[in-house]
């Protein structure tokens, strides 16, 4: 294992422009940056073996943030058929509010729908008003509530959930064909995303 595997690299500048912002799978070489990024946000931070657990898995989607090499932020999501679901989302310290998160979940978003994934959830704290903001800006709405979902401190959640829909009948739209989407008149899904 190198060096640089083991020690979380220094910023190369703040103040990053969001042109310069790359997402990419993100590989085991850089388990050790995942765990100091989670280790500065999350109240129960994942270990190492978390991280190369989610890795390996076949339904896991680990993303990187990178600003030139450095892992500056990620993204761990399970895909299950056509559904999503975002399990973490963290950026380091030092790069927050300086639009990473919003590169990053637009970036997730447009993979899904390349993907013909049609529904993305997650869950969040009820305090975490600046994640709420930026769900709700990317197009998530409230889709239920989980009383004392977290077991740090017993904080309730809200899921949330962003519906893409087919992206093949998008497709077919886009082209002009006659589509007719089936009624969803009366589906709870729908209604909670109002």
């Amino acid at each position: 294992m190198s060096t640089r595997d083991e020690k979380p690299p220094v910023p190369l500048r703040t103040g990053a422009r969001q042109d310069t912002f790359l997402v990419a799978p993100v590989s085991h070489f850089w388990a050790s940056r995942l765990v100091a990024i989670d280790s500065t946000w999350n109240p129960k931070s994942w270990s190492r073996q978390l991280f190369e657990r989610e890795l390996n898995q076949p339904l896991s989607r680990v993303r990187g943030l990178f600003v030139g090499n450095l892992l500056i932020g990620y993204l761990i999501a399970h895909v299950v058929l056509d559904e999503a679901h975002i399990v973490s989302l963290g950026l380091a310290p030092e790069w927050r509010r300086q639009g990473g998160g919003r590169f990053l979940l637009k970036d997730f978003v447009r993979y899904c729908r390349l993907e013909g994934i049609t529904a993305v959830t997650l869950e969040v704290r009820v305090s975490n008003i600046p994640a709420r903001a930026l769900y709700e800006a990317h197009g998530f709405a409230a889709a239920g509530f989980r009383r004392r979902y977290y077991s740090d401190n017993g904080e309730d959640a809200i899921t949330m959930r962003l519906e893409l829909g087919s992206h093949r009948a998008q497709e077919r739209t886009a082209a002009g064909a006659d589509f007719r989407a089936p009624s969803t008149k009366g589906s709870p899904h729908v209604q909670a995303a109002r």
